[in-house]
């Protein structure tokens, strides 16, 4: 035997990479995986929308995931539209499975019964894994339709491999079915990452025991930008640059019709003060804009807010809808002075870009962050919010925007090693 190493095959899977804060979180992930495993670990990204992934993200390896997005015949369409489409991906999930039982017991041939090619390509890359990753983020919460990871994670489980979550905000768990059901695919996973304290209560509330919860920062943080051509304070020009992210609240309690609209005029209510009391210039650049594929896009919103504008403050505030890669972001943020964040990326990139960050909590994932940091007092909850209150709090930031300044710059470091600080514990 020649001694030489075996490089890991890793997947990473439940994920949505054209929500490019899900990318920041893949590439973050990427990067910790090269640290632990060395640069020629093999990744291989299951993706619910691959091909539209694959054309905006060349620098990673996509496959369609086996649940999320599925091409249905004309059988299935039938059983969908009378009701019965729970038990299509259910006779799925078992074809898929046994197809599995097949491929290790080194007979997959028989596998051409039950599934097409790319399932059988696909169960052969899950059948040679060395590890099953479940995405970072915040996808695991009841506003959505859990089914597709649950099967995903039953799927890589049936074929006896390492299960671990990485950095995710998640629960609570509040139906029967679904507390079942994760409490034995978390009590079978090998380590679970939490980006809070709420998160892990959650875990704790439906019998997860604690020794598989670990604590660590977004993966996004781990994002080194020191790479990049950042502008650095020194030349910046005048007058004050104000960045804003806004998202749809579609899933969301906070999405109630008069919240939303409160949620808006509070925007409205910012923007006039900034171009009132500090002729500040306005761009509207958020996370998530510039990919038609996507579900939704935050530049949208930002041209309805925009239209409610009175017209002499329209000449202060432009909207940016082109797409971006994270690490574009983080050079587009690095260029304001501040940023008004809804999206959650929006605000871990501008720290990492180190641009003060005015946070509007419409989940508990942002007010946990901004406590972790220590930034409460700069951070608005879209439940209670008001125009005064906002304009308000933005005054005191402009006026105090070289403290925070030095607060971001504090955080920087520490957020990245503690981004970092799951590579230990990552099976070997």
């Amino acid at each position: 035997m020649s001694g030489k190493r075996k490089p890991k095959k890793i997947l990473i899977t439940n994920i949505v990479t054209l929500n490019p804060g899900d990318a920041a979180i893949l590439q973050g992930m990427i990067q910790i995986f090269r640290q632990k495993y060395g640069e020629d670990v093999e990744i291989i990204v299951f993706d619910k929308l691959a091909d539209a992934a694959s054309k905006y993200y060349p620098w990673a390896s996509f496959r369609q995931s086996f649940f999320g997005n599925e091409q249905y015949g004309y059988i299935s369409r039938k059983l969908k539209k009378l009701g019965y489409g729970h038990w299509v991906r259910r006779l799925r999930y078992w074809r898929l499975k046994f197809a599995g039982y097949l491929y290790l017991a080194r007979i997959g041939w028989f596998s051409r019964l039950l599934v097409n090619r790319s399932d059988r390509e696909s169960i052969r890359i899950y059948g040679d894994a060395d590890l099953v990753v479940s995405t970072g983020g915040t996808y695991l919460i009841e506003n959505y339709n859990l089914s597709s990871s649950i099967y995903d994670y039953l799927l890589t489980l049936s074929f006896k491999k390492p299960l671990i979550f990485f950095t995710q905000t998640l629960g609570p768990f509040d139906k029967e079915k679904n507390i079942s059901v994760f409490r034995e695919i978390f009590r079978k996973s090998n380590i679970i990452f939490l980006r809070d304290e709420r998160s892990k209560k959650h875990l704790l509330e439906i019998g997860v025991s604690e020794d598989k919860i670990v604590i660590a920062k977004d993966s996004a943080f781990a994002i080194d930008a020191n790479k990049l051509e950042l502008i650095q304070d020194s030349e910046r020009s005048k007058p004050l640059k104000i960045a804003i992210s806004v998202r749809s609240l579609r899933f969301f309690e906070s999405g109630k019709q008069g919240v939303y609209e409160n949620y808006k005029k509070c925007i409205v209510s910012m923007i006039v003060l900034a171009v009132e009391e500090f002729d500040a210039e306005i761009c509207f650049l958020s996370t998530c804009q510039g990919i038609p594929e996507y579900w939704t896009n935050d530049s949208a919103l930002s041209e309805e807010i925009y239209e409610m504008l009175p017209s002499d403050i329209r000449k202060n505030v432009f909207v940016d809808g082109e797409f971006r890669q994270p690490l574009e972001i983080i050079r587009a943020y690095k260029n304001f002075d501040l940023v008004i964040a809804t999206r959650m990326h929006a605000a871990i990139l501008s720290f990492v870009a180190g641009t003060p960050v005015l946070g509007i909590a419409y989940e508990f994932k942002l007010e946990e962050l901004f406590d972790q940091l220590s930034m409460d007092k700069i951070r608005l909850s879209i439940s209670n919010m008001s125009g005064e209150s906002s304009a308000q709090l933005l005054k005191s930031i402009i006026e105090n925007l070289d403290y925070w300044k030095d607060q971001v710059s504090k955080i920087q470091t520490s957020c990245r090693k503690e981004a970092n600080s799951v590579i230990d514990r990552l099976p070997s």
